[in-house]
């Protein structure tokens, strides 16, 4: 996009402003955290559905469901002297020794590890939420300050007219006030335009969740990182699976019970008998390679990992424990500009009043006493911002 374009889309929005930016509401990041989860919910909730369907079928009876098989058995193709034979069979898996309770643990800890990520995925969502949250916080008090300008460099040019009006001071002041007023305006288009793009980014977050204009308090940290508890999760997971791989050499044998009944003429009766058998699969070394290498492979990762982002979450508590010190040092620097400041543009204020300044002068120490507002209101939002920071590298939710 060029910079005409910027510019003409943010003088557009000035005029389009109360027709497309919605009303400001209170609201939390708590609740806009729980709205924006809440559309995530059918997914991970069927997600969740499997891993209780998983978890039932590991705790059955039979590691499979029986099966049954029927045959018959004739002579009226070939000689028809009347054989027949009637075949039932009913057969089904059983668990091994061991077998079973393996099957229960991966089950049960596929569904913590999911509970885990799930977890860490509202975290995360929440980091999100507050990056989105805190840039819209920013453009908003943008636009408060571009109109606080505003307003001052209006009142300004009413005042040099008037005395442009009285022969106090010449035209060339009119018209310097005059392309005050306008750069002003154009410096409050371009904010409001900023403000409803970070606004609708947060909106498009949040699923449409009004935004929070209360700030968080620094919480202490409390329990185990959400992160790290899932990490440690799916290595439990891992870590069960490769106990599946390393006991369970074989399939599941299988256990039949027959029932024949036949007879070899047509003139007897038919004779029933009962079979009792079971079939045990042999096992190899080979069958189980490839699964416990890739369970290995799958702890090892995992735990790699876990140390990793212990690391990793370390030095982003710190850092934004850092953050916080220098945003508070920067805001307690930025009180005392703006004092002086605001007593500079008072006595240059006046001096210009009684003619002992002149227009530029006066110009600059408003500029300057803005971008002394500015920073000092910027500064006290970088400490709530480092706040929530913190609290999201604690890895605490709002």
């Amino acid at each position: 996009m060029s910079v005409k374009t910027l510019q003409a889309c943010a003088l557009a929005s000035l005029f389009l402003l109360p027709t497309l930016i919605p009303t400001v509401q209170a609201a939390t990041l708590r609740e806009a955290l729980d709205q924006a989860w809440s559309v995530q919910a059918p997914a991970r909730n069927a997600q969740n559905e499997r891993y209780s369907a998983e978890l039932n079928a590991s705790q059955a009876w039979t590691p499979e469901p029986p099966s049954i098989g029927i045959s018959h058995t004739t002579d009226q193709l070939n000689d028809n002297t009347g054989r027949r034979e009637w075949e039932v069979e009913l057969s089904t898996p059983i668990w091994l020794y061991g077998q079973r309770e393996r099957a229960a643990n991966v089950a049960q800890s596929e569904q913590a590890a999911f509970a885990g990520e799930s977890a860490f995925a509202r975290l995360a969502l929440a980091g999100s939420l507050r990056e989105a949250w805190w840039e819209a916080r920013f453009a908003q008090l943008d636009v408060e300050l571009a109109q606080k300008k505003l307003a001052a460099e209006q009142d300004l040019a009413l005042d040099v007219s008037r005395r442009v009006k009285a022969g106090d001071l010449a035209l060339t002041d009119d018209r310097l006030s005059k392309i005050a007023v306008l750069q002003a305006k154009k410096e409050v288009g371009i904010a409001q335009f900023a403000f409803e793009r970070a606004q609708q980014g947060f909106a498009l977050l949040s699923r449409g969740a009004a935004l929070p204009e209360q700030a968080e308090q620094l919480q202490e940290r409390s329990g185990e990182h959400p992160l790290l508890a899932s990490l440690g999760l799916t290595a439990n997971s891992a870590q069960a699976k490769l106990q599946q791989a390393a006991g369970d050499t074989r399939n599941a044998p299988e256990i039949a019970l027959t029932y024949t009944s036949e007879k070899d003429a047509a003139d007897e009766a038919y004779r029933g008998r009962l079979k009792l058998g079971i079939k045990i699969p042999f096992g190899s070394e080979s069958r189980n390679r490839p699964r416990i290498t890739a369970a290995n492979a799958e702890l090892i990762q995992a735990k790699t990992t876990l140390e990793y982002e212990k690391q990793q979450l370390a030095n982003a508590y710190k850092t934004a424990q850092l953050e916080l010190l220098q945003s508070r040092a920067a805001q307690d620097i930025a009180a005392e500009q703006l004092q002086l400041a605001n007593e500079r543009s008072q006595w240059i204020a006046k001096g210009f009043k009684q003619g002992q300044f002149d227009l530029t002068t006066q110009l600059k120490s408003l500029q300057e006493r803005f971008a002394a507002e500015s920073e000092h209101a910027r500064a006290r939002l970088a400490v709530d911002r480092a706040i929530s920071r913190v609290n999201q590298a604690a890895g605490i939710l709002p």
